[in-house]
């Protein structure tokens, strides 16, 4: 009985030992695992930190591409203020002008207005029916205003005879003699400019012009044929009064040049001994520079 006791608190102590044992390896697995639990999810946070949070994010620009779209943006700002700066303004006059491309010139740039002119011209008194003339001279103009001037002329005439004095000498006229040849012609006057306009050539040079009035005096150079076997050389030339008024047309460009086509109507006293007035026209066309 004594070794079934013995027996059984054995069998009791071992049982205790085992379960103690038991217990104690149970208590070592629960603190292992929560620590390597544990560890796994401070590595798998810092994984995920590493990895995860890395991954949508992005490196900051660089200098040179941050100072490239600074520099995009501000020249995008400076086309977008010039643009706006370049816009034509409702108020202006000249708005629809520069909206529909058109140009327009609103100031007259050649300027006379105290400047010097000379000019060369050459031209045709073709109103005489016995002889054509072909003066050649020159005009001085010095303008007070811009459409106000003063002018001196002076021109000697070139003559040709028509076929009129061949013609009446076929039909038996003894000849011909002819009161007021002229030889040259010497005025002053005044030069008005009422009207100017500016012309434009395939919208790119624009070129300036005037319409003007001429109103003066001066004095022809004649000779009269008084004698049929005098010969015309022999003529002594007479000095007579005349008046003259006019008109013409000048192209004005680079600051400087001019061409003038202008109309001039002379009038004095015909040859002694023959009544009325001579009323010659003149046509030319000349060069002009202005100083």
């Amino acid at each position: 009985m004594v070794n079934s006791m013995i027996d059984a608190m054995c069998e009791t102590t071992g049982a205790r030992r085992g379960g103690l044992s038991i217990g104690l390896l149970l208590s070592a697995l629960l603190i292992v695992a929560p620590s390597s639990a544990w560890a796994q999810g401070e590595s798998g946070s810092s994984s995920s930190s590493s990895s995860g949070g890395d991954a949508p994010s992005e490196s900051p620009p660089s200098d040179a591409s941050a100072s490239g779209q600074g520099d995009g943006a501000g020249q995008g700002d400076s086309s977008e203020q010039s643009s706006e700066a370049n816009k034509p303004d409702p108020s202006d006059p000249n708005y629809w002008s520069k909206v529909r491309g058109v140009r327009t010139v609103q100031k007259r740039e050649f300027q006379k207005v105290g400047r010097f002119a000379v000019s060369a011209y050459g031209g045709m008194i073709p109103n005489n029916i016995f002889e054509q003339y072909f003066p050649v001279g020159l005009r001085l103009n010095y303008y007070i205003l811009e459409n106000l001037g003063l002018e001196v002329a002076g021109s000697y005439a070139f003559a040709s005879q028509t076929d009129v004095e061949g013609v009446l000498k076929e039909g038996g006229a003894s000849g011909l003699r002819l009161a007021g040849i002229q030889i040259a012609h010497s005025n002053v006057g005044v030069v008005w400019s009422p009207f100017y306009g500016k012309v434009a050539f395939y919208d790119e040079a624009i070129g300036y012009l005037d319409m003007y009035l001429f109103g003066g005096a001066g004095v022809v150079l004649t000779k009269a044929e008084t004698d049929f076997n005098q010969a015309r050389s022999e003529i002594t030339p007479s000095v007579k009064p005349e008046g003259v008024m006019g008109a013409g047309l000048a192209f004005y460009f680079l600051n400087h040049a001019a061409i003038r086509l202008d109309f001039r109507q002379f009038a004095f006293q015909k040859t002694e001994g023959v009544t009325g007035v001579a009323n010659p026209s003149e046509v030319s066309l000349g060069f002009g520079w202005f100083f």
